[in-house]
Protein backbone atom coordinates (compact mmCIF):
# COMPACT_ATOMS: atom_id res chain seq x y z
CA UNK A 1 0.00 0.00 0.00
CA UNK A 2 1.20 3.47 -1.17
CA UNK A 3 -1.09 5.63 -1.13
CA UNK A 4 -3.45 6.62 2.10
CA UNK A 5 -6.85 8.36 1.60
CA UNK A 6 -8.15 10.00 3.97
CA UNK A 7 -11.81 9.61 4.88
CA UNK A 8 -13.01 12.41 2.98
CA UNK A 9 -11.71 10.99 -0.21
CA UNK A 10 -12.85 7.46 -0.14
CA UNK A 11 -16.28 9.02 1.01
CA UNK A 12 -16.26 11.25 -2.91
CA UNK A 13 -15.50 7.56 -4.27
CA UNK A 14 -19.05 6.51 -3.01
CA UNK A 15 -21.51 9.48 -2.82
CA UNK A 16 -21.02 11.99 -5.22
CA UNK A 17 -19.36 15.51 -4.51
CA UNK A 18 -17.72 18.55 -5.88
CA UNK A 19 -14.25 16.53 -5.94
CA UNK A 20 -15.44 12.95 -6.58
CA UNK A 21 -14.18 12.73 -10.76
CA UNK A 22 -10.90 13.64 -9.37
CA UNK A 23 -10.12 11.05 -7.03
CA UNK A 24 -11.94 8.41 -8.98
CA UNK A 25 -9.17 9.53 -11.90
CA UNK A 26 -6.86 9.11 -9.17
CA UNK A 27 -7.19 6.11 -7.46
CA UNK A 28 -7.81 4.54 -11.11
CA UNK A 29 -4.30 5.23 -11.48
CA UNK A 30 -3.40 2.67 -8.32
CA UNK A 31 -1.92 -0.33 -8.63
CA UNK A 32 -2.33 -1.17 -5.10
CA UNK A 33 -5.63 -1.41 -2.98
CA UNK A 34 -6.55 0.94 -0.68
CA UNK A 35 -6.04 0.82 3.26
CA UNK A 36 -9.45 0.83 4.94
CA UNK A 37 -9.14 0.30 8.25
CA UNK A 38 -11.65 0.08 11.52
CA UNK A 39 -11.33 3.94 11.81
CA UNK A 40 -12.22 4.26 8.06
CA UNK A 41 -14.93 2.40 8.09
CA UNK A 42 -16.45 4.09 10.64
CA UNK A 43 -15.85 7.48 9.32
CA UNK A 44 -16.77 6.89 5.68
CA UNK A 45 -20.33 4.72 6.59
CA UNK A 46 -21.35 7.61 9.17
CA UNK A 47 -20.21 10.50 6.86
CA UNK A 48 -22.77 8.48 4.00
CA UNK A 49 -25.67 7.90 6.63
CA UNK A 50 -24.91 11.81 7.62
CA UNK A 51 -25.91 12.84 4.27
CA UNK A 52 -29.13 10.97 4.56
CA UNK A 53 -30.20 13.12 7.72
CA UNK A 54 -29.04 16.31 6.44
CA UNK A 55 -30.93 15.59 3.04
CA UNK A 56 -28.09 15.49 0.54
CA UNK A 57 -28.96 12.20 -0.75
CA UNK A 58 -31.66 9.33 -0.62
CA UNK A 59 -31.03 6.54 2.15
CA UNK A 60 -31.84 4.50 -0.56
CA UNK A 61 -28.78 5.11 -2.82
CA UNK A 62 -26.60 5.21 0.72
CA UNK A 63 -27.33 1.80 1.55
CA UNK A 64 -26.07 0.69 -2.37
CA UNK A 65 -22.80 2.98 -1.74
CA UNK A 66 -22.69 1.56 2.01
CA UNK A 67 -22.99 -1.88 -0.04
CA UNK A 68 -20.44 -1.07 -2.62
CA UNK A 69 -18.16 -0.12 0.17
CA UNK A 70 -18.48 -3.57 1.55
CA UNK A 71 -18.17 -5.47 -1.55
CA UNK A 72 -14.92 -3.38 -2.69
CA UNK A 73 -13.31 -4.60 0.93
CA UNK A 74 -14.56 -8.20 0.23
CA UNK A 75 -12.90 -7.85 -3.44
CA UNK A 76 -9.96 -6.26 -1.60
CA UNK A 77 -10.10 -2.99 -3.45
CA UNK A 78 -10.30 -1.75 0.12
CA UNK A 79 -7.63 -3.50 2.06
CA UNK A 80 -8.06 -4.05 6.05
CA UNK A 81 -4.72 -3.29 7.09
CA UNK A 82 -2.66 -5.12 9.61
CA UNK A 83 -2.71 -2.06 12.51
CA UNK A 84 -1.77 -2.27 15.70
CA UNK A 85 -4.09 0.17 17.34
CA UNK A 86 -2.31 0.29 20.58
CA UNK A 87 0.55 1.38 18.41
CA UNK A 88 -1.70 3.83 16.41
CA UNK A 89 -2.44 5.34 19.50
CA UNK A 90 1.26 5.56 20.85
CA UNK A 91 2.32 7.53 16.89
CA UNK A 92 -0.96 9.27 17.35
CA UNK A 93 0.52 10.98 21.07
CA UNK A 94 3.80 11.48 19.53
CA UNK A 95 2.90 13.64 16.61
CA UNK A 96 0.21 15.37 19.46
CA UNK A 97 3.11 16.23 21.34
CA UNK A 98 5.17 17.29 18.53
CA UNK A 99 2.85 19.14 16.64
CA UNK A 100 -0.51 19.84 17.92
CA UNK A 101 0.40 22.84 20.35
CA UNK A 102 1.41 25.01 17.26
CA UNK A 103 -0.58 22.95 14.51
CA UNK A 104 -4.19 22.54 16.28
CA UNK A 105 -3.74 19.21 14.87
CA UNK A 106 -7.65 17.33 15.54
CA UNK A 107 -7.39 13.98 17.71
CA UNK A 108 -8.86 11.82 13.74
CA UNK A 109 -5.88 13.67 11.98
CA UNK A 110 -3.31 12.13 14.18
CA UNK A 111 -4.81 9.11 14.16
CA UNK A 112 -5.07 9.31 9.70
CA UNK A 113 -1.51 10.44 10.04
CA UNK A 114 -0.10 8.12 12.71
CA UNK A 115 -1.94 5.02 10.58
CA UNK A 116 -0.36 6.27 7.49
CA UNK A 117 3.29 6.33 9.01
CA UNK A 118 2.61 2.45 10.72
CA UNK A 119 1.45 1.46 7.42
CA UNK A 120 4.78 2.57 5.74
CA UNK A 121 2.65 4.45 2.66
CA UNK A 122 4.17 6.81 0.96
CA UNK A 123 1.67 9.20 -0.11
CA UNK A 124 -1.61 10.73 1.99
CA UNK A 125 -4.38 12.37 0.35
CA UNK A 126 -6.53 14.39 1.96
CA UNK A 127 -8.86 17.64 0.98
CA UNK A 128 -8.45 18.89 3.73
CA UNK A 129 -5.25 21.67 4.84
CA UNK A 130 -4.84 21.55 8.45
CA UNK A 131 -4.60 17.60 8.02
CA UNK A 132 -2.06 18.24 4.65
CA UNK A 133 0.00 20.63 7.03
CA UNK A 134 -0.35 18.03 9.94
CA UNK A 135 0.87 15.25 7.33
CA UNK A 136 4.02 17.71 6.02
CA UNK A 137 5.34 17.60 8.97
CA UNK A 138 5.16 14.04 9.86
CA UNK A 139 7.37 14.00 6.61
CA UNK A 140 4.52 13.15 4.39
CA UNK A 141 4.41 13.10 0.43
CA UNK A 142 0.74 14.88 0.12
CA UNK A 143 -1.48 14.96 -3.09
CA UNK A 144 -4.02 17.28 -2.95
CA UNK A 145 -6.60 16.99 -5.76
CA UNK A 146 -8.18 20.08 -6.81
CA UNK A 147 -10.60 20.43 -9.93
CA UNK A 148 -11.34 24.48 -10.92
CA UNK A 149 -13.03 23.40 -14.14
CA UNK A 150 -10.95 20.48 -14.76
CA UNK A 151 -9.21 17.97 -13.02
CA UNK A 152 -5.63 18.80 -11.84
CA UNK A 153 -3.40 16.54 -9.73
CA UNK A 154 -0.78 18.69 -7.86
CA UNK A 155 1.46 16.38 -5.30
CA UNK A 156 2.49 18.58 -2.46
CA UNK A 157 5.99 17.85 -1.04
Amino acid sequence: MKVYLDSSAIVKLYAPESDTAAVAEYVRGLTDPLPFSHLHEIEVKNALRLKVFRREADSRKISRSIRAIERDAAMQILKRPELNWPDVFRRAEELSKKFSSRSGSRSLDLLHIASCLLLECRKFLTFDDRQAALARKAKLSTVRLHTRGRTRLRPVN
